[in-house]
């Protein structure tokens, strides 16, 4: 029974919204809207912290970390540490590394780079994948590294054409052959979310394929590392017996492991790399909620519209409740209406937010040398739950008040046809909501100017180099077998034909091109720190470059000289530091002449100070940076820098041409403009700034919207009452401030909740903000006054309109 009678409640709700088709649609499309932003923004979050990895058990994984007593925390660990880690058995079942890298992989002739990883002994198994096709490495092909790989799915359908005869298959990777033993399967891409990898093939076999593999140094980094616990273990007893290895190896290895400390993550807060992890959890907190934000507008807007409907149908009410019917049962059949509005609207937006994710998840950017990066944020069960959730909390947000608020008309007044007296007391419901609107508007309002501060503080930060004309790219001497002699004599002749160029200025070669996303970290500290001094060491990033890169970048030399021809590998070591690891090192005093030694014992001399640039993105905040000469260290991967005249873009095209002339085979990357590397790193900033004034702006127009139907149904329903008071005398002005003070109140209410919401959530965009007071006063001050601007420009129509009520016309129609 109660289903027939929900059956005929929907089917009357139905045709009641085909009545109004425009207005029902534009009800949808609202609600679809703030739906589809919601589960879009809760697909960011579940795919990068919910969403478990394709493998067997994640939740009994655990990432292991290097940290440093003074410097990078949650950094990648070493070869050897990782073998000491892998045998304590006591909490670890067994243990895994991977190490991304980049391979010149050439089929049927043809040569493309593609990133995928070295991986060690049991890979796959330990991670419980099972292969598409084909196997996985057998023991004795991991240990004797022997040239073998496993490819991934969409490598295998993109160079394959998803044959079968893939198996067993030649490769060449690094122009040596390799044999395809197996088929990764779909959706597996490792575990570091993000990160793409297309092949994995032994790390014992990496020795072969780069010489000089560094497997053998300890406590430095490198290589990411999981390892699954043994059943009964826990992630604390996992801690307590890294801590104990850590101080074990400190005393067995003074010189590489001082300051060394271990530590584990669970997977799930690990798979983004902690480094980054607290700026993308805070800008995905920050689209959630703007989303809710947004979508609770929606709602507050769409409620207003159903209270307007409700008044047109008060006779219809009236009449159902003299022929017996409860209140209750009219809630229930206004509600009813009110969710078949939410469930098209949520089945809009649902496909809004698959096609959008869809579209998401196949973005493919590059970051670090070229490095792919992608993250799945496609609907799933989990997605489709929530927003199943958000629908029937939107139809109860927007549907509950209205119904009840129409439920308890009076029935004597709601018969009395063309009655205008029943709302000498205005809906407090009504005003709630737009109060609410004026709080919600002014909380996007503020969290948009926040950002479009902080985007003009971007805009104008000192990068410690100039950009103008500047231009980029980058090649990977290794993925071709390049000898160090070989890689010298190459940068040598390229920089000579980039230097002919009509309009080259300066051009040099670094191993970092400047604001790139990579880290590359060494142990340093001031001479005569000992090696069991863990508190004197810190761990800096660096770049080789060559002699000519301050130059080339206008990077001001503040004390000594650059690097020059005389630094050498035969010559003393030196080095180069800014001026924030010269102050760190020696405060108030200079530091030319002074040493510097790692943690392996090397000495370098220290021959010149930089000013500080930005390294990695144009709002991170100054921080200790050393220059090596590339001289002493060769490079089998370099950036080359260039300087030009005139425009930029063309420049760089001819600096392109010049480098393929003479090497037509080597792939270019990371090739750009200065200008647009700059641009690259303010784009979190410009989205920002962008998507919340947009935001703010939409709010603006509902806010409005929502005020004017107030004050507009305020003063139809107070016609009476206006006519009255003109009648006694109430003069134009009175009437205006009548009007218009109840708009204020509305506002003023609003107004003042949302600069308190403001306050109180200022602090959660702390990470995302750049050098901006969280409470801004030109912020919050302006926010305010544009909201009361335009509420005061929304309520002048019904303001006029009540002016222009005659007391007789009023009066007689009463």
């Amino acid at each position: 029974m109660w289903f027939d009678r929900l059956r005929g409640d929907f089917a009357f709700g139905i045709r009641q919204q085909l009545k109004t088709p425009a207005n029902s649609l534009v009800i949808i499309v609202t609600l679809a809207l703030g739906i589809a932003a919601t589960s879009i923004s809760f697909s960011l979050v579940n795919g990068f912290f919910i969403r478990p990895l394709p493998i067997h058990q994640p939740e009994r994984l655990v990432r292991l970390y290097n940290t440093y007593t003074n410097g990078f925390q949650y950094f990648t660990v070493s070869y050897p540490d990782f073998e000491d880690m892998r045998a304590l058995r006591d909490v670890f079942s067994d243990a895994v590394l991977e190490e991304p890298a980049a391979f010149s992989v050439g089929v049927a002739g043809a040569a493309e780079r593609i990133w995928g990883e070295f991986v060690s002994e049991r890979y796959f198994s330990v991670l419980g994948v099972m292969p598409r096709s084909g196997r996985f490495f057998a023991p004795q092909e991991e240990s004797a590294g022997e040239r073998v790989v496993v490819v991934s799915d969409g490598l295998w359908k993109r160079r394959f054409a998803a044959m079968p005869s893939a198996v067993n298959a030649a490769l060449t990777i690094n122009g040596q052959r390799f044999r395809v033993v197996g088929i990764a399967p779909e959706g597996f891409g490792g575990t570091t979310l993000g990160f793409v990898p297309d092949l994995w093939v032994p790390i014992a076999a990496r020795r072969a394929m780069w010489p000089g593999d560094g497997r053998n140094k300890r406590g430095g980094g490198g290589y990411f590392a999981l390892a699954r616990l043994q059943p009964g273990a826990t992630l604390a007893q996992a801690r307590a017996e890294l801590d104990a290895l850590a101080l074990r190896l400190q005393r067995e290895y003074p010189i590489s492991n001082t300051g060394v400390r271990f530590t584990a993550l669970p997977e799930s807060e690990g798979r983004v790399f902690p480094l980054f992890r607290g700026a993308i959890l805070g800008a995905s907190a920050a689209v959630f909620v703007v989303a809710l934000l947004v979508l609770l507008l929606a709602c507050a807007n769409v409620a207003g519209v159903l209270m307007v409907r409700a008044a047109s149908r008060r006779t219809e009410i009236g009449v159902r409740l003299a022929l017996g019917a409860s209140r209750r049962r009219i809630v229930a059949q206004l509600l009813t209406e009110a969710a078949s509005l939410a469930i098209a609207a949520g089945a809009l937006g649902i496909v809004l937010a698959w096609q959008a994710t869809t579209f998401l998840s196949a973005i493919r950017v590059t970051i670090s040398r070229g490095a792919p990066v992608n993250v799945n944020v496609a609907l799933d069960a989990t997605v489709l739950a929530v927003s199943v959730v958000v629908v029937i909390a939107t139809a109860i947000v927007f549907g509950l008040g209205p119904a009840i608020e129409a439920s308890q008309s009076d029935l004597v007044v709601a018969l009395k046809d063309g009655d205008t007296r029943g709302g000498l007391r205005p809906s407090r419901l009504r005003h709630l909501l737009v109060a609410g609107q004026v709080a919600l508007s002014m909380l996007l309002l503020a969290g948009g100017g926040l950002f479009v501060r902080s985007l003009q503080h971007v805009r104008h930060v000192d990068l410690g180099f100039d950009p103008t004309g500047l231009v980029t790219t980058t090649i990977d001497l290794k993925l071709q077998g390049y000898s160090a002699d070989d890689s010298t004599r190459f940068w040598d002749r390229l920089l000579r034909e980039v230097q002919r160029l009509p309009r080259t200025q300066s051009v040099s070669l670094t191993t970092r091109v400047p604001l790139d996303l990579g880290i590359v970290g060494t142990r340093l500290g001031p001479e005569g720190t000992q090696a069991g001094d863990g508190a004197n060491w810190a761990t800096l990033e660096y770049a080789v470059v060559d002699p000519d890169y301050f130059q080339t970048l206008r990077i001001p030399v503040l004390e000594g000289r650059a690097f020059g021809d005389r630094d050498t590998r035969g010559s003393p070591p030196v080095i180069i530091l800014n001026d924030v690891v010269a102050h760190q090192f020696w405060p108030g005093e200079r530091a030319i002449g002074r040493r510097v030694v790692n943690a392996n014992g090397d000495r370098y001399e220290v021959v010149g100070v930089v000013r500080r640039s930005k390294y990695m993105s144009v709002g991170e905040d100054p921080k200790p940076y050393v220059y090596f000469p590339l001289a002493r260290q060769g490079a089998g991967a370099a950036g080359i820098v260039a300087r030009g005249t005139g425009d930029a873009g063309t420049y760089l095209r001819e600096m392109t041409a010049a480098i393929h002339a003479i090497a037509p085979d080597l792939a270019l990357y990371e090739t750009a403009t200065l200008a647009d590397r700059v641009m690259k790193s303010m784009a979190p900033a410009i989205g920002g700034a962008t998507s919340l004034s947009i935001v703010g702006l939409m709010a603006l127009v509902l806010t409005s919207l929502g005020l004017y139907g107030t004050i507009a149904q305020t003063v139809s329903r107070r016609t009476y009452e206006i006519g009255v008071r003109r009648a006694l005398g109430a003069r134009d002005r009175d009437v205006v401030l009548l009007v218009i003070g109840e708009a204020m109140l509305l506002v003023i209410a609003g107004v003042g909740v949302g600069v308190s919401g403001g306050f109180a959530a200022a602090p959660l965009l702390r990470n995302l903000l750049y050098n901006v007071d969280r409470f801004d006063p030109l912020v919050f001050g302006l926010a305010p006054l544009v909201l009361l601007v335009v509420c005061v420009v929304a309520s002048w129509i019904p303001t006029w309109r009540a002016v222009r009520i005659n007391a007789a016309t009023a009066l007689r129609y009463e």
